[in-house]
């Protein structure tokens, strides 16, 4: 018997084709709602551009000493166009390496670990889509993270705060973006390429803020990275997803180390396990790096077993580690910012040439880099005769970080204290008839200011008359207050010159050192004293080349008259009698005796300066081809300066750093119009010395 058509089920084919195509309208809609939040997050950066032009923008800046040696690298990781940075995570691209650079060890692991069908999608790998939606870590191509870390990084996963904008949300977007972006990136440039630009960015946060397998290599085995084994390529590949994990301390517990570094051991055998079962190795060469006794630098390993057996039995800090800052990682946005105020975008630098030699700043970091508990310390050296910064060092954060604001010889601007004293008798010796000489003199006793009682460092008063040479040699208080209460506009308007800023809150005398400077310009304002009178602002860059080796042109420089010739000879003589007389406090700064006996020794002046409280202590010296200037002390101005810092005068024994340069001139020739009296040059009688007109200091220096 037949049944009828009103009670039969629909037909099964029509249902599941009805299914299919509300399947594939769910799918189109979420693949057009993809492509357009995708874009409108890569427009929203302005990622197109950048993502087109990739190679060129991720190519670091090529720093070169005076001399022509290489100092390393400069990135453009925390560069946004017109704006300020907005990824507060500091990186740091290293030398690009072509990939016949690298070994074919690390190549496989990376490939196999991070996207096995790397060389079979466009970019994207459709089969990771769910995974890579869904979360905002894994599930990425290396085409989809080099653009994580080198085009989106800070404009989704570090700015929520700032808009507001969920951390899952922000990572949508910037997966979508991704997708978006991915098979631009592929169209643009070979499979090789892209590559070559992944390995050389890869983002080892975990030593330094370093990138790239160039450093890795160097940093963590100590070898080329051509030289990288197959245990250690596992093992820096296996670092990837948590590069944090590499960093250990010599406080870390013995415990907590150990196992830190087996789990590094276990993701190195993941990877190798991965290589295996994709027959990417064989198994000999599988069983040989299982087998492999990994010591990376700043680890101590003990092993147990051998073989595929090999266990870690204890591991902890290598108390032998040490790791140098390259020059150019310290001075990096000292450069860039010099480059934009010279008119210079720093994307279009492809090789710059600084003032600074190598050898002096390696030389000077090793000095200033000991760290001393809870105290900055900064260190400035130029060259007086054109202002070109020698070298610049940091104990705290200079060393290791992006951050200008952490460059403490930059960036410490501090109450100078007594090392302003040699400024206000400079101005006080050039103000035409009755100026005063090194042997004027002045009373050493009770003074005021305004009201304000004035004492000496030391507690005491000599109770009679003293030279300003010699109250200069005993910073004396009393007597530069006294001077300053009649020379106060000159010196005032020569601090403004070489760029101190006065303090307002501070309603002392400007004669004890109340406005604020940083070493590199206190330095500067001591170098006149070498250069003839004459202020030169200090800089950094010599040449700036772009990447077809075309010069740019840089702002033309020019030194600025500061003092009358023979003002800036005497404030040097002076200078040079505080560390040779016999009143000297810095007697440790006279050359060895070899050196005096031979006269080989440049000469070299120095001053020594302490705020109230102890809150900063200072010294700044000059010899005829070089000023330095050394500040100890707490940025924030809050914590004294240990005791046993001040009372052993450690920025003034830092000074002794200029005996190691090599002078070419060792003394500076007297000018005409002086001569010497009791030891001291002064004018010849009938002789008006008169210091040139100042006006307030160009904004333009670091």
């Amino acid at each position: 018997m037949s049944v009828s058509p009103l009670f039969t089920s629909p037909r099964r084919p029509a249902l599941i084709w009805r299914l299919l195509r509300w399947l594939l309208a769910g799918v189109g809609i979420v693949t057009v709602l993809t492509l357009l939040t995708g874009l409108a997050g890569a427009a929203l950066t302005g990622s197109l551009s950048k993502t087109w032009n990739l190679k060129d923008q991720i190519e670091p800046i090529r720093v070169l000493d005076n001399k022509g040696n290489d100092m390393g690298v400069i990135d453009h990781c925390d560069e946004v166009q017109g704006q300020q940075p907005s990824n507060p995570v500091p990186c740091r691209e290293t030398l690009t390496l072509p990939l016949s650079a690298v070994s074919r060890e690390f190549l496989l692991a990376y490939i196999s670990k991070e996207d096995v069908r790397y060389f079979g999608h466009p970019g994207i790998d459709l089969g990771r889509i769910p995974k890579s939606l869904l979360s905002r870590a894994g599930g990425s191509t290396l085409t989809m993270q080099l653009l994580k870390n080198n085009v989106l990084a800070g404009h989704f996963d570090y700015d929520t705060g700032r808009t507001g904008v969920s951390r899952d949300v922000a990572g949508i977007f910037r997966k979508a973006a991704e997708y978006v972006l991915a098979p631009l990136l592929s169209l643009r440039y070979s499979k090789a390429e892209v590559l070559e630009m992944s390995v050389n960015s890869l983002p080892w946060l975990g030593i330094g803020q370093r990138k790239g397998i160039h450093d890795a290599a160097r940093i963590m085995f100590g070898v080329p990275a051509s030289d990288l084994s197959l245990a250690q390529s596992a093992f820096l590949v296996g670092l990837l997803p948590r590069p944090s994990t590499y960093l250990v301390t010599d406080k870390t517990p013995l415990t907590d180390s150990t196992e830190r570094f087996r789990a590094m051991r276990a993701q190195q055998l993941l990877t190798l396990g991965l290589l295996h079962t994709h027959t990417l190795i064989t198994d000999d060469q599988y069983a040989q790096a299982v087998g492999e006794q990994v010591q990376p630098s700043l680890w101590r390993v003990d092993y147990a077993g051998y073989g595929p057996n090999l266990m870690v039995a204890r591991a902890s800090r290598n108390p032998d580690y040490r790791s140098d800052p390259d020059p150019a990682w310290t001075l990096q946005a000292l450069v860039k910012r010099e480059l934009q105020q010279s008119g210079i975008s720093p994307a279009r630098a492809a090789t710059v040439t600084l003032t600074i030699d190598a050898q002096a700043q390696r030389d000077l970091n090793a000095r200033v880099s000991e760290n001393r508990a809870n105290v900055g310390e900064g260190a400035a050296v130029i060259n007086v005769a054109d202002g070109g910064i020698l070298a610049l060092a940091s104990s705290t954060g200079g060393n290791l970080s992006g951050e200008s604001g952490q460059q403490w010889a930059v960036s410490a601007r501090r109450p100078v204290a007594s090392t302003v004293k040699p400024l206000l008798y400079s101005a006080a010796f050039g103000q035409g008839a009755g100026s005063l000489n090194q042997l004027s003199r002045f009373r050493d006793q009770p003074t005021s200011y305004y009201g304000q009682a004035i004492g000496n460092n030391t507690g005491t008063f000599l109770n009679q008359s003293v030279t300003v040479r010699e109250a200069d040699t005993r910073s004396l208080n009393t007597v530069a207050v006294q001077v300053g209460l009649q020379y106060q506009q000159p010196l005032t308007r020569a601090l403004s010159a070489v760029g101190y800023t006065k303090d307002a809150a501070n309603t002392s005398s400007p004669a004890l050192g109340t406005w604020r400077a940083s070493p590199l310009q206190v330095a500067g304002a001591y170098a006149s004293f070498a250069n003839g009178g004459s202020w030169c602002p200090p800089h950094l860059l010599a040449a700036v080349y772009d990447a077809s080796g075309r010069r740019l042109p840089l702002p033309p420089r020019s030194c600025v008259p500061l003092w009358d010739s023979r003002v800036a000879y005497q404030t040097f003589d002076m200078l040079t009698a505080a560390v040779s007389g016999d009143a000297s406090h810095v007697k440790f700064l006279r050359p060895s005796f070899f050196s005096g006996l031979l006269g080989s020794a440049a000469q070299l002046g120095a001053k020594s300066g302490t705020s109230d409280n102890v809150n900063d202590t200072w010294c700044a010296g000059v010899t005829p081809e070089y000023a330095m200037a050394v500040w100890l002390g707490d940025p924030s101005g809050v914590s004294a300066v240990p005791t046993d810092l001040y009372r052993h005068q450690a920025a003034c024994r830092e000074i002794s750093f200029l005996r190691q340069l090599p002078h070419t001139l060792t003394e500076l020739p007297m000018p005409t119009g002086l001569r010497r009296v009791d030891g001291a040059a002064v004018p010849e009688a009938g002789i008006v010395l008169q210091n040139p007109p100042q006006n307030p200091a160009p904004t333009s220096s670091p």
